[in-house]
């Protein structure tokens, strides 16, 4: 029976296991307080020993202050340990504290809120997340607190949790927190935040008393479809898109102050390419005394913004509120940045999933864009984009252009499909984009809006890219999949990390030297195996053709793949390697 068609998607992951660690001395002093608010995505190296989890604000939902720690079965890059490996597997992903020195401390508690799933996948019901305390005394770690996944998504709780015991309390203490699931990717996700250890505390003592801003800033273009646009776009155009001010989410946490906090909302400055163009700081003082619920005040986009731009441009934003002191002070200010170059973007450049299609040979994605904007001298030059890297896998893929359909709903006449085949790159880091040019430059500008995508030509594996599931895009700006002979319209929400860009390479783009055919096949003819070396070290894919361009045997490896041909019918083949998005064929004879 022939398999449907399958759009997916799946937890992220990225590549090979990269674990570091550092030890510091027992210079920590009670109390340990991290809300995770700061700009970096690593855990800060003053308070935590690791660097394994993700510090984010894409994976929560609905979270108290901006910054989480992400818990998955991925490294500080974004890869996993394991690839491959779905299955519950000992601890996926831990967050260690540095040395803490608790000598003499009594009624010490350690709290924190959590989550299960979030964006992410939710644990399961083998899942859980653990916190073990070390003993200075013996050198020895001990569980003393846990909670079990059940396969949902929820809202953020607190554990509190006594630090009981001579051997703890020490100079030299530590506490970890530890996620057991899967360790092939972003499976089994907690999110955890407002991590707080300190003496003197009761069972009540739970309860976080701050201001704070409760969301990241908001996109700089407000809630329109795109997240960026070629930057000679005409300015009537993008200003007519741009918001006239932007909307900032905070929250005043826990009990209410006698009288209310007094707070200088709204205070901002907002540079371009490094020149100031608006600053206020003369503020509206708001008092309330509406707790534990998301509030919101506005900031107008300055009336200089955007003007008449001469090339790629970087808008980098600020906004901070101040008053009465209270809590921490890191989570009461949002930055943001807005890239304008040469390419569209729906993204807001973080993936919280992956997104591929199932169960078909030669599956094709296409996202409609609207390119009225561009001119017959803005010709797409090629694409940028997002992979997920589930297994030990590579992914080949051609690019390719459709025209929207007489209805318009749907992609239509293929305009262009490159006859290079690409290979997928390794990322170094979480959510990076690798660029491709097509072989030859397409004129889109006789047409309102295009399809642009891929199709996949992998052999044996699915192409993934990065899912961001925060953007919702409107119905005018579909994507659809397909066969080959039918397109069906996605129902999975969100944006792909998936980027056109136009009459120029990005600056960024490395572009490789290739020289002639870098791989020996031998023996030439034979009848019953065949050897295909390379003389580069990186992996590589190789598929012998029939001369209708069917791969009839396919194989990975790196240096030596042997091949078993003796079923093969006698005749004349090709065989294909590709490697480093360089495709070489060897014409070979079956004997």
């Amino acid at each position: 029976m022939q398999a449907q068609i399958v759009e997916q998607t799946h937890p992220l992951s990225g590549g090979a296991a990269v674990h570091f660690s550092t030890e510091t001395t027992d210079t920590l002093n009670p109390p340990f307080v991290d809300d995770f608010s700061y700009r970096s995505d690593r855990p800060s190296p003053a308070l935590w020993s690791d660097q394994d989890i993700w510090v984010n604000d894409a994976m929560p939902l609905f979270q108290n202050s901006i910054g989480v720690a992400t818990f998955d079965g991925c490294n500080g890059y974004g890869k996993p340990y394991h690839p491959g490996n779905t299955t519950t597997n000992g601890i996926a992903d831990r967050l260690t504290s540095n040395y803490i020195n608790l000598q003499g401390a009594t009624d010490v508690w350690l709290s924190f809120q959590y989550q299960r799933g979030g964006r992410g996948e939710a644990p399961s019901l083998n899942d859980s997340l653990v916190v073990f305390f070390y003993s200075p005394l013996d050198s020895t770690w001990t569980q003393v607190w846990g909670a079990q996944g059940t396969g949902g998504a929820d809202a953020f709780k607190t554990a509190m949790i006594p630090i009981l015991g001579s051997q703890f309390l020490k100079k030299g203490f530590r506490f970890r927190l530890a996620a057991y699931g899967a360790r092939g990717g972003a499976y089994d996700v907690w999110n955890v935040d407002y991590v707080q250890l300190d003496k003197d505390r009761n069972p009540a003592d739970s309860v976080v008393t701050e201001p704070a801003f409760a969301r990241a800033h908001p996109l700089i273009l407000g809630n329109g479809p795109y997240t960026s646009w070629p930057w000679w776009i005409s300015m009537s155009n993008s200003i007519a898109n741009r918001p006239n001010s932007l909307s900032y989410t905070y929250r005043r946490l826990g009990t209410v102050p006698s009288g209310g906090w007094s707070l200088n909302l709204g205070q901002y400055r907002w540079e371009e390419n490094g020149v100031l163009i608006q600053q206020q700081t003369a503020v509206p003082v708001i008092t309330t005394t509406q707790h534990d619920q998301d509030l919101t005040f506005d900031v107008a986009v300055p009336a200089g913004a955007l003007g008449t731009l001469t090339g790629p441009t970087t808008i980098t934003t600020k906004v901070w509120f101040d008053g009465s002191a209270a809590g921490t002070r890191l989570n009461d200010t949002v930055s943001g940045a807005l890239h304008l170059d040469n390419y569209l973007s729906l993204d807001d450049g973080s993936a919280e999933r992956a997104y591929g299609i199932e169960n078909v040979t030669g599956a094709r994605v296409a996202q409609k864009f609207n390119t009225g904007g561009l001119g017959s001298n803005d010709s797409l030059k090629g694409v940028s984009m997002n992979f997920a890297w589930f297994e030990d896998s590579i992914y080949t893929f051609r690019l390719a252009v459709w025209a929207p359909a007489d209805s318009g709903e749907a992609p239509g006449t293929l305009l262009y499909l490159t006859d290079s085949v690409y290979q997928h790159s390794e990322h170094w880091d979480r959510n990076d984009l690798f660029h491709f040019a097509l072989d030859s430059a397409v004129d889109i500008s006789p047409y309102p809006s295009v399809w642009i995508g891929y199709v996949d030509v992998s052999a044996v594996t699915t192409v993934y890219l990065g899912l961001d599931q925060e953007r919702t895009l409107p119905n005018a700006m579909p994507r659809f999949y397909g066969d080959g002979f039918n397109w069906y319209p996605s129902l999975e929400p969100g944006a792909l990390l998936l980027r056109p860009f136009f009459r120029y390479v990005p600056a960024d783009m490395a572009v490789a030297t290739l020289e002639g055919n870098t791989f020996d096949v031998y023996p030439n003819p034979s009848n019953h195996k065949v050897n295909v070396v390379s003389n580069q070290a990186e992996r590589f894919e190789v598929a012998v053709l029939n001369l209708n361009g069917q791969a009839v045997f396919n194989a990975f490896g790196e240096g030596l793949v042997e091949l078993d041909i003796s079923t093969l019918p006698v005749g004349i083949y090709l065989i294909r390697t590709l490697q480093n998005g360089a495709v070489t064929y060897t014409k070979w004879m079956k004997i």
